[in-house]
């Protein structure tokens, strides 16, 4: 028996809290025997004795009691993390120690893991930017968006009342951005700006990094104010960085500003598809009773600050309820609708998303099947080095822990290398991105993204080391070494989990190839779907008519800058309107009530501003009618511009699903639909045409976008033009652009779009995601190919004994051979089931992404079939040709 206080002396292990305990209390009291002894010896009595050495403890038995054996535990605790952390640091040295010795397999799994993990990485960091936290700033996951139609005599009102009695809601801004500045002299400098509200930078939570940001007072309306801020990059390029910026002035739309401040780098406006603005302006929320074209809600963007712990959700039901409780308003019947950042991806967008990170995740999961398999069979290889281990008195967890130990390291190895590996991809993904994912270029591997890499590298340690682990703490001593003096093979179990494995393998790679097939059939579907007009040889562009030198000469600017454009050479069509597949998506439209009564009302349409020679430039077919007359384009009786024509236009699918038994020609519409704005009801433009449809791929499907065709207003702000070449529309653009630069040296051009361009675009999402999905599916198949020749290789070298033994009865080498090959087509035949019926469930997740082909597309099912199968056979007969050169008499002396 250990005497008390020896096992705390020299740190023995104490592997109970009850022990710990005991060992305490018997501590305490020899100390207090011996101690009594000792004042019995000096001469004095057992009950004197007893009384001092208790008196000398310092406090009663009961607290010292408690006080050691609180040390105790608090030793006992230490000492087991010491412990702990000293077996883990041996088992990760002996970890090091074995993938030095198999080098070649080293490699092929940390390699392995490395392309795993990197993409698993670079697709979340994707998912992180789009659907988890898509605005990178200090209160993004708060900022939303207030969407609804505002009348300009209310927006005020409306806005103060938000203000004032909301819950949800803790602050309001409103941003807009234009492209364009004007110096002194009238030239263009084409750098972006920006109108917003004082509210907008607290409400981001970002300050300028020199000066101050702008306070109520400085809201002023369109064209009125007086100061300014600058973004670091413009205070770098025009200043030098100097620190005496403030007070200084910058120029913008002809007016002078003053310098008070400059903003973070990179700043800009959530969402916005425009460079980050280098000259911010302060201006009212409200539009200015002008009608200035700088006022910020009505066609700008509103941002809203969502308290701590409120929802999206909950404050479209407040912001709802406000607008109903206004007294005699107009939009009491409106329907408001906050919107987070990740609200605005459209259904394809948001699905394309989900189903490159489900695409990944499997692949990791094929990963780990692989790995699994791996350190199985290297686990087999070592079962006598366990089993001598195990008669040393290693106990099995401690077997099993060491495995645990040495997948965890090659994964994290992986986890280390897949980081680069991300950041290749994510340059990769940046580049192949759609348009509709532009503000995908600054995506980066944050911190966020690191702590993601860092848990799946642990999980898929975890994941592909358990069987190992499992399978080397299971095997007792006596079986290992029974079944090396009888010479057997593997063990049944160990057999099936390695070919459930590689089944699994096989049917998600066969799952992957499925989805990237069709894929590839929907992309060359696009290619030649029906557009409804000709792409080849148009070009777009939009001219900015909102400063002060153009607000009351707009027509005579348009009429100029057609005219100019049709002297061109090459040029034969100039229209105003955008490019066809594109429209002002607003308001809803109303049918005049039919002879029993009925009246259609269509919420949201696409609205098209045209000039007359629009459909002849585009190539769009009049179907039936005619085209709209200019004349008709007059003022109301009230003296006020109209906003749409008298006469319009709509597409087929307007006609099929408002009259579908009768001609639209002659029927009357109202856009928008009756509301009493202001004292003013819109008037009823009759319908004089029908065209054909326009459909584009990136809104591919059987159903083409309802469409109504309105002559352009006098007003209208921006002016969008499509010119028509009898060249290549790529090569026509820049020359179109300079020239409409030069009526007028304060006009601003957006960048131009070709109609090549603008088809490529269009395909550009189905491109994107059948590129990588396709990239992983292959990816997917190489390592299930490498699996099962893994699987096959290993077989052959455990059945040695066996095969020698055939061969030596008579058995042709071939013949052998082919019983290899046919168990490795045997596991690939399961899978290639399996994995059909799996990808028959999963494709469907893709049909909103497919054109012109089924989720369950008996073509693409089979081709993809033939080729896994085709790649099972090569990754078989490779290891089987080991067959043939195996001796029997070798084979049989060596037993």
């Amino acid at each position: 028996m250990i005497r008390p206080g020896v096992r705390r002396l020299f740190g023995l292990p104490l592997r109970t809290g009850e022990q710990v305990r005991s060992d305490a209390d018997a501590e305490l009291d020899a100390f207090l025997e011996e101690r009594i002894e000792h004042l019995v010896q000096r001469g004095m009595t057992p009950e004197a004795a007893r009384a001092e050495a208790m008196r000398r403890l310092g406090a009663s038995m009961d607290d010292t009691r408690t006080a050691l054996r609180a040390s105790a535990r608090r030793r006992e605790g230490r000492k087991r993390i010491r412990d702990v952390m000293q077996e883990f640091a041996a088992d990760v040295r002996f970890a090091w120690r074995q993938s030095a010795k198999t080098p070649g397999f080293t490699a092929v799994a940390v390699l392995t893991l490395a392309l795993s993990i990197g993409a698993n990485t670079a697709i979340f960091s994707v998912v992180h930017r789009l659907l988890l936290a898509p605005l990178p700033y200090p209160n993004g996951n708060r900022i939303v968006m207030p969407k609804m139609p505002f009348a300009d005599a209310e927006r005020a009102e409306l806005l103060a009342a938000w203000q004032a009695r909301t819950q949800t809601v803790m602050n309001i801004a409103g941003a807009s951005e234009d492209m364009f500045s004007l110096r002194a002299d009238g030239t263009v400098d084409t750098i972006p700006s920006a109108t917003i509200s004082a509210s907008f930078l607290p409400l981001l939570g970002v300050r300028p990094i020199v000066g101050r940001e702008f306070v109520r007072a400085e809201e002023l309306p369109d064209g009125q104010a007086t100061v300014a801020m600058i973004s670091q990059s413009l205070w770098q390029r025009a200043y030098n960085g100097r620190a005496d910026i403030l007070g200084k002035t910058v120029s913008l739309d002809g007016r002078p500003l003053t310098i008070v401040g400059v903003t973070p780098a990179g700043l800009s406006i959530p969402l916005a598809r425009t460079p980050p603005p280098d000259i911010w302006v302060p201006a009212r929320m409200e539009r200015a009773s002008a009608g200035g074209s700088g006022s910020l809600i009505g066609g700008p963007t509103m941002f809203a600050l969502l308290r701590p712990g409120a929802s999206a959700e909950a404050a479209s039901v407040e912001l709802q309820s406000v607008v109903a409780s206004l007294p005699d308003s107009a939009e009491r019947s409106a329907v408001v609708r906050v919107m987070r950042a990740q609200d605005f991806l459209t259904a394809r967008e948001r699905r394309a998303v989900q189903v490159l990170f489900a695409a990944v995740g499997a692949l990791l999961l094929i990963a780990c099947a692989n790995l699994a398999n791996l350190l199985l069979a290297r686990g087999w290889a070592r079962q006598r080095e366990f089993a001598i281990r195990g008669a040393l008195g290693a106990g099995r967890a401690r077997i099993g822990r060491q495995v645990l130990t040495e997948s965890l390291s090659l994964a994290l190895t992986g986890g280390v290398l897949g980081v680069g590996v991300a950041w290749l991809a994510l340059r990769l993904i940046i580049a192949m991105r759609p348009p509709a994912l532009d503000h995908l270029s600054d995506v980066q591997l944050e911190p966020t993204i690191l702590l993601w890499t860092l848990g799946i590298s642990i999980t898929t340690g975890i994941l592909f080391g358990c069987a190992p682990a499992l399978l080397a703490g299971a095997q007792s001593t006596g079986d290992v070494l029974r079944r090396e003096t009888l010479g057997g093979s593997t063990g049944i179990t160990a057999r099936r989990v390695r070919s459930t494995l590689i089944v699994m393998e096989i049917a998600a790679s066969l799952v992957l190839l499925t989805g990237s097939g069709l894929l590839v059939r929907s992309f060359a579907a696009l290619q030649r779907m029906p557009l409804g007009f000709e792409p080849r040889g148009l070009v777009h562009a939009t001219v900015l008519l909102g400063g002060q030198k153009f607000r009351d000469r707009k027509v005579e600017f348009r009429d100029a800058i057609i005219e100019r454009l049709r002297t061109l050479p090459g040029v034969t069509g100039v229209a105003v309107g955008v490019m066809p597949g594109k429209a002002y998506i607003g308001g809803g439209l109303e049918t005049e009530a039919d002879s029993t009564g009925q009246r259609a009302n269509v919420p949201l349409i696409g609205t098209v501003f045209i000039s007359p020679d629009y459909f002849r430039v585009t190539r769009i077919a009049l179907v039936e009618g005619r085209l709209p007359d200019p004349a008709t384009m007059t003022a109301d009786g009230k003296g006020r511009a109209l906003a749409y024509s008298p006469e319009v236009l709509v597409n087929r699918e307007v006609a099929r699903r408002l009259w579908p038994n009768r001609s639209a020609i002659g029927e009357r519409v109202r856009i928008p639909p009756d509301l009493d704005r202001g004292g003013r009801v819109d008037p009823w433009s009759t319908v004089v045409g029908v065209v054909d449809d326009t459909r584009m791929p990136e809104v591919h499907g059987d159903v083409a976008a309802m469409q109504v065709y309105s002559l352009v207003p006098p007003k209208l702000g921006d002016m969008p033009i499509v010119v028509r070449t009898n060249g290549s529309g790529d090569i026509a653009a820049p020359m179109i652009k300079r020239t409409i630069a030069s009526v007028h040296p304060a006009l601003y051009v957006r960048p131009t779009l070709s109609g090549d361009t603008y088809l490529r675009d269009g395909l550009a999402p189905t491109r994107f995601a059948m590129a990588l999905i396709t990239s992983f599916g292959v990816l997917a198949l190489v390592l299930s190919a490498v699996g099962l020749y893994g699987v096959i290789a290993y077989s052959v070298t455990q059945r040695r004994r066996e095969i020698g033994v055939r061969v030596a009865l008579g058995a042709e080498p071939s013949a052998v051979v082919g019983i290899v090959v046919g168990d490795g087509l045997r596991l690939a035949g399961v899978g290639v089931v399996i994995g059909a019926a799996l990808a028959a469930a999963a494709t469907r997740v893709l049909e909103a992404m497919l054109y012109g082909v089924s989720p369950t597309d008996p073509v693409t099912f089979a081709a993809v079939a033939v080729v896994v199968a085709a790649v099972a056979l090569v990754a078989s007969y490779v290891p089987a040709r080991r067959v043939l050169r195996i001796d029997p008499a070798e084979t049989l002396r060596a037993d």
